[in-house]
């Protein structure tokens, strides 16, 4: 496995109920998943990989959603590709921007942890920080596959999977 560095920043606004401690090994057995199905050809010259995850409120959520995607509401994750490796062969593969109060909400909605949210959202920015997308149909199905048997490695239900309230 190949190490992964979180560097968190804002985390003061991340929410209660996420732990960055107590994720950080969920995350590493994440990436070491994605790794084995479809990193290793790809990273030979990397030693190791970097991402920042940054919380941040509404607001910025929403003036970054709007500057770089058009859309002017705030998000649940925004992803930003670097891809750049240093001279100790780290490959930073770049920055997750993460709406903490998006993510309290949609778990909410969507009768889930706050936790389990967060790895879905994590993982599904890290997926198109190595090129993964949803806009082609085929596309959102190789990605959510991907996703759903990651995130089953680590605990976490079908995030796909609709929950209805009887």
């Amino acid at each position: 496995m190949m190490p992964l560095q979180i560097d968190f920043q804002q985390s003061d606004l991340c929410p209660a109920g996420i732990s960055c401690d107590a994720v950080m090994p969920l995350i590493q057995t994440m990436m070491a998943s994605i790794w084995q199905q479809t990193l290793a050809p790809n990273l030979s010259q990397a030693q190791r990989l970097s991402v920042c995850i940054r919380f941040v409120d509404p607001a910025e959520s929403r003036a970054l959603n709007q500057s770089y995607r058009g859309r002017d509401y705030p998000t649940n994750v925004l992803s930003f590709t670097t891809n750049m490796l240093d001279e100790a062969r780290c490959l930073d593969l770049g920055d997750l921007v993460i709406c903490g109060m998006c993510l309290v909400d949609e778990a909410a909605d969507q009768g889930k942890t706050i936790s389990d949210h967060f790895l879905h959202l994590v993982l599904h920015g890290i997926l198109h920080l190595i090129g993964y997308d949803h806009e082609i149909e085929a596309d959102a199905v190789t990605m959510e596959s991907l996703e759903v048997a990651v995130l089953k490695e680590v605990g976490v239900q079908d995030p796909y999977e609709v929950i209805v309230d009887e």
